[in-house]
């Protein structure tokens, strides 16, 4: 826009009225009050209440700078005549005047060069940089690859960070202040509005002698933190862009599904991915599907069949469209696919071509769409929709989306969704404010394939909240692909997952935290918040990092909230830790190479979710118990869920598996996330630490008598208080036993116990009639004489057996071997005693000193409450559990035997043993295993 030129000076103000010290010592503009004594600075601002509001500290009105050197607002020379303020530097003069309050105090700002030598004017900003100030203004070098986003935020006690700003406001000036009102806070913003004998670059306004700028300010209070200011000016007037913003597109269903979407590959017809020229063979499925274990699948899919090609014949976009192998039939056909898969499919349109042919685009550019039932298309060279663009594509289906080459500005984003950061940007700033102008405009950051070290602008669409455009269209297949696309995958599945939160409008940029270069933006609905975080240092940082907000926490602990912490990067449940009154979240950010800064390999990313306790999670050794009222499934993954993870989903309800059989040895952690279609509800975490022992058999229930059977004693179900553990006087194991230090308190179901160990003689009877015979029979009944059993001792317990013979005994007699549980119960009964008979020691009911077995029935004082008999001192006795460490495998044995070795403290100790004591027995194959000292008993479940 030109303006006329303004000649205020020339007719000589300072010359009629040379300011003597008492000359122009205050101003009034609308709602501003104004000292001059040294400048412009501002007193006071009135508000729509009528209060006069004071800065808590003493700021220029504006400053702005010539020839990029900043000019000292106390330089400024002012008076005030009528409704406008005049001042002048040596090389500038202008006026500011007030227009209206109208969405905020409305200002007119006029700098003329009254010097003989052409001056830039730049950096045009409200209240000036002040160290108390928060502001954004131009300040990064001139330097590829900065010079096309210089604009950087400044706040207290940081340093600055870039900015992504709109295309037609890169020159804006933006400052918060605090006033000396609790709570309140005035903001600012300056943008350029005409120039007269000069020109705008993205930077700066060019004057030629003579030549000058208008500058619009507006001024406005709000409450709260800075941020609330910037959304005033960014979200809520859209950067006085335009007076209105026409909801109608974003309030569409048929076209919100460009909300979840987050990969759009983009190829050229001519690349060998999608089709290669020499075999004449399309590649596009396998390309379709090609990196899904990594990324999880593209979302969009859009072909390029146009530039560079356009120009070398006669031929349009669309000729070279119906020209491509299998024409429009093809390419429908290649959109029939992606459907099928859940993708959607784009093409390129290209305004440019034959421009001039309008009814040409309409007619051609209808038929492209019907014939190939595409799902969008990419607009080459616009940072904007036209209406009839948008019109005739819903003539076609609904849902066709426009998708610009350029990020459209805030007047533009009426006529379209979606938009994308160029890769013009090489080095884009850190915080894309687009985004908190318009947090339902869809924004995707291109990765130019061939440029390489994609993991930068990978981590900065994480941190704003935006997906992505793999561009492949340059030539260029960098080895370093895989391991972005491995990074991209893991961003990407934390912003699927938790989408609801990226495109709604209680986004909050920024918030407040203890260490300077790791930034963290807040985006919340009312079911959860999620911190997405940014870093730039190299050295990491594990320590709290941010403030959770108090008016949040209502218990007395906040361990009682209805809510907890995840960090969804590194998969950890993190604890709040209280500092100074106030919760603080703790963060675990990865180091880099501190080479990489100011490349793009730099930066590390976390996240950290406030979640709902929604799932109910316990693992009991071997067994994940989980379940939830909430959602629609559960998925359980070993280790950081990927796309390349092993994830199994499980519907609702309370479950439980086994994560031996359902993992194998794996060691790590659990993941358990509980999902309402594909958006994640909750997560929880549990551990298996390295050398735990995992259950790893199942007893199957038997038939279960009606009556007792022979020699069996019915135990009764029940009420059960089950401790297990080492002698207190035992060192520290060297290996991890499954010991039950805390009180498990059990229901126990009925069964029937062996009265007694299985003997000899029983044994030799299951042999005879069931011609049983391992396959290794080394140390195999060794305490038998030629396969019979030694005189007399037909009723002692039977050793020299494995857990395989055991189980062999069991499975042939209907029965099956006890757990370690079941066992001690039927030792204990309901109370917690220490012997079969009482708490004390009494060597008169067991086999004591003996030194070698006794009959099954020697000691019949050595009765537990439920009748069963030789519970401890004679053999150990073989239970079900067997337990694999993920080294090696080991069952458990109950009761101490006869045998008590030396005196040396590295032997297992002998004897009778307490009921609680388990002792593990190490498993290597039947004929290490077999033993004099171990025997085993029965049991079978019994009717309820």
């Amino acid at each position: 826009m030109k303006i006329p030129t303004i000649s205020f000076f020339t007719i000589g103000i300072f010359l009629l009225f040379p300011p003597p010290l008492s000359f122009s010592q205050s101003a009034t503009l609308g709602p501003v009050s104004l000292s001059l004594k040294k400048g412009i600075v501002l007193r006071s601002f009135t508000d729509t209440k009528n209060r006069a509001l004071t800065p808590s500290t003493l700021i220029p009105f504006f400053a702005f700078d010539i020839d990029d050197q900043v000019v000292d607002p106390q330089e400024f020379k002012c008076l005030q005549q009528g409704d406008s303020l005049y001042f002048r530097t040596d090389k500038m003069e202008g006026s500011m005047v007030y227009i209206n309050y109208d969405k905020g105090a409305k200002f007119r700002l006029r700098i003329r060069n009254k010097d003989n030598v052409k001056h830039s004017v730049s950096n045009v900003l409200p209240f000036g940089k002040d160290s108390q100030s928060i502001y954004i203004t131009g300040a990064g070098n001139f330097e590829w690859p900065y010079y096309l986003n210089r604009s950087q935020l400044f706040r207290p006690g940081y340093g600055p960070i870039g900015v992504v700003l709109p295309d037609n406001a890169w020159h804006l000036g933006f400052s918060d202040i605090p006033l000396e009102i609790s709570n309140k806070r005035l903001c600012g913003l300056a943008r350029r509005a005409g120039i007269s004998k000069g020109n705008f670059t993205r930077w700066h306004a060019e004057l030629e002698p003579g030549g000058e700028v208008i500058y619009h300010l507006w001024l406005d209070t709000h409450e709260g933190e800075w941020q609330n200011g910037l959304k005033l000016m960014f979200q809520e007037r859209y950067l006085y862009d335009l007076d209105d913003f026409n909801n109608s597109l974003y309030e569409r269903h048929d076209l919100s599904w460009i909300k979840s979407a987050w990969i759009i590959l983009l190829q050229s017809a001519w690349d060998h991915e999608w089709y290669d020229a020499l075999i004449h063979q399309s590649i596009y499925e396998e390309t379709l599907s090609k990196y899904d274990r990594m990324v999880g699948g593209y979302d969009v899919f859009a072909i390029w069949p146009t530039w560079p090609r356009l120009g070398l014949d006669q031929r349009s976009q669309f000729e070279l469209y119906e020209d491509l192998p299998g024409g429009l039939k093809q390419l429908k056909h290649q959109a029939e696919l992606a459907h099928e898969m859940g993708k959607k499919y784009f093409l390129s349109y290209n305004p440019w071509d034959k421009p001039e042919q309008e009814k040409f685009h309409r007619t051609n550019l209808k038929k492209l769409l019907e014939q190939t039932d595409a799902d969008g298309l990419i607009l080459d060279t616009k940072g904007e929709s036209d209406a009839w663009l948008q019109n005739l594509a819903d003539s076609v289906k609904p849902g066709i989306i426009m998708y610009s080459e350029g990020m459209a500005v805030p007047k533009n984003m009426t006529g379209i969704v979606a938009g994308r950061v160029h890769d013009a940007l090489y080095m884009p700033p850190v915080l894309n404010l687009n985004k908190l102008i318009k947090p339902d405009f869809a924004i995707f950051r291109v990765l130019q394939v061939a440029d390489g070290e994609l993991h930068r602008e990978i981590a900065a669409a994480f941190f704003n909240g935006y997906g992505v455009e793999i561009n492949t269209m340059r030539p260029g297949r960098p080895a370093s692909l895989q391991d972005d696309l491995f990074f991209l995958g893991q961003t990407t599945k934390i912003l699927r997952d938790n989408q609801s939160v990226f495109f709604n409008y209680n986004y909050l940029p920024l918030i407040h935290t203890q260490m300077d270069s790791i930034y963290v933006n807040k985006w919340e609905t009312d079911e959860k918040i999620i911190y997405t975080i940014y870093s730039l240092r190299p050295t990491g940082f594990r320590s709290p990092l941010f403030g959770f907000d108090e008016l949040q926490v209502t218990n007395s602990s906040i361990t009682e909230e209805p809510y907890h912490f995840v960090s969804l990067w590194n998969h950890e449940e993190i604890q709040a830790v209280k500092m100074d009154g106030k919760y603080y979240l703790p963060v675990n950010v990865a180091s880099f190479d501190r080479a990489f800064l100011g490349t793009r390999s730099e930066a590390q990313v976390e996240c950290i979710a406030v979640l709902p306790k929604l799932l109910e999670v316990d693992l009991e050794h071997d067994t994940l118990y989980f379940g939830s009222s909430f959602g629609n499934r559960i998925e359980i993954t070993a280790g950081n869920p990927s796309y390349s993870s092993r994830t199994f989903p499980f519907d609702m309800g309370k479950g439980f598996i086994s994560l031996y059989e359902t993992f194998g040895r794996y060691e790590g952690k659990i993941v358990i996330q509980l999902y309402g279609g594909n958006e994640l509800l909750d997560e929880r975490i549990v551990k298996i630490d390295p050398g735990s022992p995992r259950l790893i058999v199942r007893q199957e229930q038997t038939n279960k008598p009606a009556i007792a059977p022979e020699d069996m004693i019915f135990i009764p179900g029940g009420r059960y208080d089950f401790v297990s553990y080492d002698d207190e006087d035992d060192d520290e194991p060297f290996i991890s036993c499954p010991y039950h230090n805390d009180t498990l308190h059990l229901i126990m179901k009925s069964f029937y116990m062996d009265k007694y160990p299985v003997t000899n003689q029983q044994f030799k009877n299951f042999l005879k009639k069931s011609h049983y015979f391992p396959v290794d029979t080394t140390n195999f009944l060794r305490h038998w004489k030629n396969g019979e059993i030694p005189s007399g001792m037909e009723n002692h317990p039977v050793v020299y057996v494995s857990y395989q013979d055991a189980k062999a005994y069991a499975d042939w007699t209907g029965k099956r071997l006890p757990t370690e549980q079941e066992w001690q119960y039927s030792a204990q009964g309901s109370s917690f005693r220490k012997w079969p008979w009482g708490d004390t020691f009494d060597a008169s009911r067991c086999n004591f000193n003996v030194y070698h077995t006794t009959a099954v029935d020697a000691f019949p004082e050595g009765i537990s409450p439920f009748g069963v008999m030789d519970l401890v001192g004679n053999v150990w006795q073989i239970t079900g559990d067997v337990y694999d460490n993920g080294a090696y495998y080991f069952n458990v044995i109950k009761g101490g035997s006869y045998y008590k070795p030396g005196k040396s403290q590295w032997y297992l100790k002998g004897g009778p043993r307490p009921l609680s004591h388990s002792q593990i027995q190490l498993m290597v194959g039947p004929s290490f295993d077999r033993s004099s000292t171990v025997g085993f008993r029965c049991i079978m479940d019994a009717i309820e």
